[in-house]
């Protein structure tokens, strides 16, 4: 739903869960001794089967370009910039709707809103999003129809003219630039590049989000594996390979 991206949060609990299933211990409670070794395996194998993507390859560049104020290309008919007010209601409607958390995570819809009410913003695929907080985030969204949820910030540009991954990296930047403090987008200069080239930074930019979002997705998966590792290997279940690769 996020651009050409998976998603980006898995239920870990639920693979925790599965896996647990599997040797033998419970859903929530503390893994049995005799999992351990089946656990281990199970997860090094899940680890092993999805490899984190490479990331772009990137070289010096002449200097920063001319940059032009997002607020200019607003005036100039080029994006459009909308926002729901602070008080529109998550919650009564059969629409789906991105809260700012949702977007953060780069999950599916978590509420639903009713595209009637005053102030209803509905995204189209291309949109970026801008989730303003102490933990921000700027993605490009590839859902039609759901409801925009307060706290975000939408960007809708032409794609004759302007590359929508491209926008959401510069975006991205800026806001990580000022540590979760408060931004106008309005005056976030975008670089004059053209067309062709916005689009090879945009997959740039994106190669860069799937090599993180990977990395988040593996994140729970090899702070189990690890767990299960030195218990297994203190408590006489595991023992080293020597002559594994």
């Amino acid at each position: 739903m996020w651009g050409r991206q998976p998603e980006m949060v898995r239920d870990a609990a639920a693979e925790h869960d599965a896996l647990a299933r599997e040797s033998g211990g419970g859903p929530s409670g503390p893994l049995e001794l005799g999992g351990i070794s089946d656990e281990y395996a199970a997860r090094r194998s899940n680890l092993l089967a999805r490899p984190l993507p490479v990331p772009p390859v990137l070289e010096p560049d002449s200097g920063p370009r001319p940059p032009i104020p997002l607020e200019d290309l607003v005036d100039a008919g080029v994006l459009t910039v909308s926002e729901p007010p602070p008080t529109f209601a998550t919650s009564g409607g059969d629409v789906p709707l991105l809260s700012a958390k949702d977007v953060r995570l780069g999950r599916a819809p978590s509420r639903r809103g009713s595209g009637d009410a005053p102030g209803a913003v509905t995204v189209r695929s291309g949109d970026v999003l801008v989730a303003i907080s102490a933990d921000s985030s700027v993605r490009v969204c590839a859902l039609d129809g759901v409801l925009l949820g307060p706290g975000i910030q939408l960007v809708r540009v032409d794609p004759a003219r302007v590359d929508p991954r491209f926008l959401a990296g510069v975006l991205r930047a800026a806001v990580e630039a000022v540590g979760g403090g408060p931004i106008d987008l309005y005056q976030v200069g975008i670089p004059r590049v053209r067309l062709p080239a916005q689009r090879g930074y945009g997959a740039a930019f994106e190669q860069l989000t799937a090599l993180e979002d990977a990395c988040q997705r593996q994140r729970a998966t090899v702070e189990q594996l690890v767990r299960n590792g030195f218990a297994g290997l203190s408590q006489g279940r595991l023992r080293p390979v020597h002559d594994a690769g």
